[in-house]
């Protein structure tokens, strides 16, 4: 076992310790705990069979196994990016309407201060 298979190993086992911890406290649903369970498995199974890799790239036509995982990881950080943006656009508007909510009871508060 060289280096990268046993940096490979440990990150599986931290993927899986995090993925169950962050399961248990419900903080996000059950797709993202699949993904996060299916890296951890893939690590494992790429570390201990890597020829599986090369026989997924060649049925994705490509000449390096790897390849397949860099544009697999390409498409999840996309995901999760439109994931993220729409969660801040989300706080957004909901910052947006709370304030005018506050305004509206404020002015409120004030016309009836003034009479």
């Amino acid at each position: 076992m060289n280096l990268l298979q046993a940096f490979f190993i440990v990150s599986g086992f931290i993927i899986f310790i995090i993925a169950f911890d962050i399961a248990k406290r419900q903080k996000f649903n059950a797709l993202h705990f699949l993904v996060f369970i299916g890296i951890g498995i893939g690590l494992f199974v790429f570390t201990i069979f890597p020829n599986i890799l090369n026989k997924m790239g060649q049925i994705f036509g490509l000449q390096r196994g790897a390849d397949v995982l860099v544009y697999v990881s390409i498409v999840f950080l996309f995901y999760f990016v439109l994931l993220l943006l729409n969660k801040t656009e989300k706080n957004r508007e909901d910052v947006t309407r709370l304030v005018r909510e506050i305004s509206v009871l404020e002015d409120k508060l004030n016309q009836h201060d003034r009479k």
